[in-house]
């Protein structure tokens, strides 16, 4: 995970420029499932696309993501995965 991490720490610290910073970003929060949700704001000329899976109660991964907004949701173990495909998002753009 840890290339996972860093991958997202220098997209972020590319992006910031002491404005971008104050209206977009990575949220990565818990949620009550229990589960997590990752939002990525601030970018744009990304290929959408859409994942709805449930392999159990515990282990599911909903993401939305459009060309500007990454969001997704998954079950308590399922972070790294979502990670994953948040950092394949953001290094995807359209051509």
């Amino acid at each position: 995970m840890t290339n996972l991490i860093e991958t997202l720490q220098n997209w972020y610290t590319n992006k910031c420029d002491d404005v971008w910073e104050h209206s977009f970003g990575i949220e990565i929060t818990n949620i009550d499932n229990p589960g997590w949700k990752v939002k990525i704001t601030g970018t744009t000329s990304h290929i959408p696309f859409n994942i709805n899976i449930e392999r159990c109660e515990t282990d599911w991964v909903i993401v939305n993501a459009s060309d500007t907004v990454f969001e997704a949701f998954g079950g308590a173990a399922n972070l790294s995965e979502i990670l994953s495909l948040a950092v394949e998002w953001i290094k995807e753009e359209k051509t």
